[in-house]
């Protein structure tokens, strides 16, 4: 009784440390109640809880196991079917779900409609996920349209995932194409950066035929983009006081940004033109998610992660500046500088159009753009504005 009272010390004393999220010290104590008491389930299912959530999959699922031969609690076959899910061993996390499904957690239903999505057996996770009242799940349900293009393809890089839920094309950037997940990254939108958007925005718009009556953005963040979309285009920067709906019956508007911070900001950059019924394509140079991909985030984007355009940094990750003796606040060795807008847009648009206008082939741009053929059900191809004008309404 002893033992199994200093067991039981050392667990409640890791769940306080895990708690306070010191989990180095949680682990410390999980551990000595394990090695005292092993036959107990809870501190396994302590120590594979932990190590998923690092990232250490396999040593979690040894974790996990052990939890699973002492007990059938039921929580421990839903962390253990996420860390399948994680391995990618698709049936087994399938198998560790159904087992818990009936369990009452919502949230077993939408990670069983995952894994048969990751399987391919679209019909099966249809089925699961309409009977989810959850919001996740209805999300899932919503992309199952999209989710069925996909057969051999990664399903895990940024573009796919804006794809299936926001339904946004991502042009990408400079380097990998910005197409991969960034985590907590921060990326300066250098005059290259926007020159590239703007080269494959072009391109596209070529491609596709679209038409439009001007360019349009919202106040000296984004004007930049807008003159620079201007020029390249050759088409006139309109306000919505210039335009009469009903003149728009071919033509609707391309709507510039540099930097949005999420759905919130999209939305209101909008609302000027929709409230007058005018069409806008919405393109970003760089959208900072505010949360999971939704159709009211723009149309086309760049980058999508943390970022700023050069020209306009007052955000605090955007204005680090490093210094060795900096040793408090989240960044040690960097200091957060004074907020900087470039008021020269004149000298901003120069140096944009004319990377622009620099010779060389952008090889990402084929790949980018191809990938969208395979897969159509994107906003922005509800361009022109006779389909967009039904978005609206």
């Amino acid at each position: 009784m002893m033992i199994e009272r200093l067991a039981l010390k050392h667990f409640e004393r890791g769940r306080r440390f895990e708690l306070q999220e010191k989990h180095d010290e949680a682990i410390e104590c999980y551990e000595k109640a394990v090695a005292l008491e092993p036959e107990s389930p809870d501190p396994y299912l302590a120590l594979g809880r932990l190590q998923a959530m690092r990232g250490q999959f396999q040593t979690a699922l040894s974790l996990l196991d052990r939890a699973a031969e002492r007990s059938e609690d039921g929580q421990i076959r839903e962390w253990r079917a996420y860390v399948y899910g994680r391995l990618r061993r698709y049936d087994e996390a399938l198998a560790d779900y159904r087992a818990v499904l009936d369990d009452g957690d919502p949230s077993v239903r939408v990670n069983l409609g995952r894994m048969l999505l990751a399987l391919s057996r679209y019909d099966e996770a249809g089925e699961v996920l309409d009977e989810s009242h959850d919001p996740a799940g209805r999300q899932l349900l919503a992309a199952l349209p999209r989710y069925r293009e996909f057969q051999g393809e990664r399903l895990d890089d940024m573009r796919t995932t804006r794809y299936l839920f926001g339904r946004t094309l991502l042009l990408g950037t400079l380097g990998d194409g910005g197409l991969r997940p960034t985590g907590h990254r921060y990326l300066l939108l250098t005059a290259r950066h926007v020159a590239l958007t703007l080269r494959r925005l072009t391109t596209l718009i070529g491609q596709r035929g679209w038409r439009f009556a001007g360019v349009a953005g919202d106040g000296v963040h984004h004007r930049p983009v807008v003159r620079a979309a201007a020029e390249l285009l050759e088409l006139p920067q309109v306000t919505p006081d210039d335009l009469d709906p009903g003149d728009l019956e071919a033509d609707g508007v391309l709507l510039c940004s540099a930097v949005v911070k999420g759905s919130a900001e999209a939305r209101r950059i909008e609302a000027p033109w929709r409230a007058r019924g005018v069409p806008v394509l919405h393109v970003a140079v760089g959208l900072i998610p505010d949360g999971d991909p939704d159709e009211d985030e723009p149309a086309v984007i760049g980058f999508a992660g943390r970022c700023a355009a050069y020209w306009h940094r007052v955000e605090s990750f955007s204005r680090l500046v490093q210094d060795r003796d900096a040793e408090d606040g989240p960044w040690p060795g960097f200091r957060v500088g004074p907020a900087f807008i470039d008021p020269n847009v004149d000298r901003v648009v120069g140096a944009i159009l004319e990377a622009a206008r620099q010779p060389g082939s952008d090889p990402t741009a084929r790949s980018i753009l191809t990938w969208y053929t395979r897969h159509a059900q994107t906003r922005a191809f509800a361009w022109p504005p006779a389909a967009a004008r039904e978005e609206i309404r």
